[in-house]
């Protein structure tokens, strides 16, 4: 009886100690490649990257714009922006991320997951989705 009381106890302040772990995981993934889930250039003025810093969040796609050392943010995107009936066309399921063309105000990306495709063209001076459509 007194092996079971202390595996209990044992069993219970590891279980209390866990929650308090999530600002360390946070930290680890966010100043560690552990975070980032596909990083891909696109062209030589951006590339797209596909994070997770967080066990609380899903992933989000960023797509980022290259100046040399430093790098602008251009586009965040999340799963409930793109969200449609399928359940299984999310951002951090894309196996690769197509650059398709560039305007002075759009930006086209297509998301491939093998099946279905989304070819998404976002505003570049907000940030928003104007179009999805499903390939």
């Amino acid at each position: 009886m007194a092996k079971l009381l202390l595996a209990g106890m044992l069993l219970a302040l590891i279980a209390s100690i866990l929650p308090m772990m999530i600002p360390f995981f946070a930290l680890l993934f966010a100043t560690t490649p552990l975070g980032l889930i596909t990083d891909k250039d696109l062209n030589k003025k951006y590339r797209a990257q596909t994070v997770g810093y967080s066990v609380m969040t899903q992933p989000w796609l960023e797509v980022i714009e290259k100046h040399g050392l430093f790098e602008k943010r251009v586009i965040t995107s999340t799963d409930y922006q793109l969200m449609d009936d399928r359940r299984n066309i999310k951002v951090s399921y894309a196996k690769d991320i197509i650059f398709n063309h560039e305007t002075d105000s759009t930006l086209t990306l297509t998301l491939f997951y093998g099946g279905a495709n989304k070819t998404i063209t976002f505003d570049k001076n907000t940030g928003n989705i104007l179009a999805v459509k499903l390939n």
